[in-house]
């Protein structure tokens, strides 16, 4: 799920769209809901929405850590693990996915898995992570933890390094992943591979208007967000949006390959540079948004909100227009193939879109049954 992230960990991707296409490629499940989301961008049920928004306010708690990730990221996820583990949906469906997650997330996760137990299936509640345009992020984890025994392990592994800063806080250092991270308390540690990130946290109180809280805009994008209480994401970045529709664009391209490697860095830039009809319409799509969101509400089922913010009303108008030429040519060219249409084209029918304001909004409910079978085609 979070191998994407893994990425933005490591290296340092530039400001190039490319990067957020291969960011999204290369992630499992983030990838997956990409999918299903643009998916429900397109329905052919759609309707013009005159009612509130109606978003779930955004909790204190969760705001003030907000102040410890990046002023201006390319884009800031949001999970609460605790939440989701109480559902009937998490047992049946996303345990195993992300537990694959802990094992590339920087080293971070199963270093605290190691040290003290606590994993997203028992002992950390929340997971919040940013990222910028230079390769450098910020990470908040919540949860139960035992310091002394992180103290311990760390001090018998000679990948690690500590420093002592003032007063008397412990920062430690994952030497082959460049992470730094540190215990703001016992139930709250801060990570980063960028060591001014890491010492800027330390002085951040639960009054501070420091990091992403010093982002007007961006507070007002989160503010706006359906659901808040399991999972979200949300970015203001042209670029990144640019890259999420180019990445599913080209996952529909005969003979793309998902996933290019260094070796390939040549082909991926040529592709880049050619201009075809099709990447001219899907530049008339993502210039016109100039933020999207995506949140999941968990129960027995899996609720899906993306929210596409644009200039105005019309802007919003057109582009569910557009999008709703998408679909119908994608569900024209499946009614003319011989194979049985697959799960996710079948899912269509549960799809709305509505107008609110400038922002269109796009939304699928799924229950098991659905999620069973998009599960066989290996998009879960």
């Amino acid at each position: 799920m979070l191998s994407n992230i893994k990425i933005a960990l490591l290296k340092n991707p530039g400001r190039d769209p490319r990067i957020a296409r291969i960011v999204l490629r290369r992630g499992s499940v983030i990838k997956s809901i990409f999918f299903l989301i643009i998916i429900s961008c397109c329905s052919l049920f759609s309707i013009n929405c005159s009612n509130k928004l109606d978003p779930d306010p955004l909790q204190l708690s969760v705001k003030q850590n907000l102040a410890m990730l990046q002023t201006d990221p390319q884009f800031v996820m949001y999970f609460n693990f605790k939440k989701m583990r109480e559902t009937d949906f998490w047992g049946k469906f996303i345990n195993d996915s992300l537990m694959s997650a802990e094992r590339s997330f920087g080293n971070f996760l199963s270093v605290l898995k190691k040290a003290t137990g606590a994993s997203i299936t028992n002992g950390i509640d929340e997971l919040y992570f940013s990222n910028s345009w230079i390769g450098d992020n910020a990470m908040v984890v919540k949860g139960t933890f035992d310091r002394k025994k992180v103290e311990d392990y760390i001090r018998s592994d000679t990948l690690y390094t500590v420093q002592n800063y003032p007063p008397n806080i412990l920062v430690y250092k994952q030497k082959e992943a460049n992470l730094y991270f540190f215990f703001k308390d016992d139930f709250t540690v801060c990570a980063s591979n960028y060591q001014k990130i890491i010492e800027g946290n330390l002085n951040v109180t639960d009054t501070s208007t420091t990091g992403l809280l010093s982002n007007p805009d961006a507070m007002k994008i989160i503010e706006s967000i359906k659901y808040k209480e399991n999972l979200w994401m949300m970015s203001n970045q042209k670029l990144f949006i640019r890259g999420i529709f180019e990445n599913f664009a080209d996952m529909n391209k005969p003979g793309k390959k998902n996933q290019p490697t260094d070796a390939g860095k040549d082909s991926v830039i040529q592709q880049d540079t050619t201009t075809s009809k099709d990447e001219l319409g899907l530049a008339a799509i993502y210039r016109k948004i100039n933020a999207v969101s995506f949140s999941i509400k968990m129960t027995d089922n899996l609720n899906i909100f993306m929210q596409n913010e644009c200039d105005d009303n019309k802007s919003a108008t057109d582009l569910k227009n557009q999008l709703e030429a998408v679909i119908a040519l994608a569900k024209l060219s499946s009614s003319f193939s011989k194979k049985k249409p697959g799960a996710l084209i079948q899912a269509l029918d549960k799809m709305e879109m509505n107008v609110y304001d400038k922002t269109a909004i796009m939304q699928i409910k799924l229950n098991e049954n659905d999620v069973t079978e998009i599960r066989k085609q290996k998009v879960f």
